[in-house]
């Protein structure tokens, strides 16, 4: 997986790159307490980069309690971006190696959506996601095909 730099974003990739290669080590995820001890990086710093990873869907985590265990997404390939609107887009990834043994490759179609509330250079945050499993591609394709030609009078 590989980090942008951009001279308008201020994001610490080596920071990034250091917590996304622990993360992806890790068998069951990390806590921010674990990664800034395991690294010897404030956890604000932690944390800060963590949330920048969260909305570009290289890491995730889960509740345990009052606890968040972050955990990486495995590698994945962006493959396309559709604009909806100004505000919406749609993006779609790929991932051919998933992270655990014996799991269907698949695609991934994030949602994301424009919000002025977050004060980060990036301003779109996640407000949904699919799994598509490769054996159930064809089928999606189909539906879609069906709905555009049915539904929509799409020439497909």
């Amino acid at each position: 997986m590989e980090f942008k730099v951009s001279k308008d974003v201020e994001y610490d990739t080596t920071n990034a790159r250091r917590i996304f290669s622990l993360l992806s080590k890790s068998e069951r995820g990390l806590t921010i307490v674990d990664m800034s001890n395991q690294l010897k990086l404030n956890r604000h710093t932690v944390t800060k980069l963590c949330e920048r990873m969260l909305m570009e869907k290289k890491i995730n985590y889960d509740e345990k309690g009052p606890a968040k265990i972050y955990y990486s997404v495995g590698p994945s390939k962006f493959v396309g971006r559709i604009d909806l609107s100004d505000m919406e887009k749609l993006w779609i990834d790929v991932f051919k190696q998933p992270k655990y043994i014996g799991e269907e490759e698949f695609v991934r179609i994030n949602q994301s959506k424009h919000d002025n509330l977050i004060r980060s250079s990036s301003k779109f945050k996640s407000v949904g996601a699919v799994a598509i499993k490769k054996s159930q591609l064809v089928n999606l394709i189909r539906i879609l095909r069906d709905v555009a030609r049915k539904e929509f009078g799409l020439s497909v």
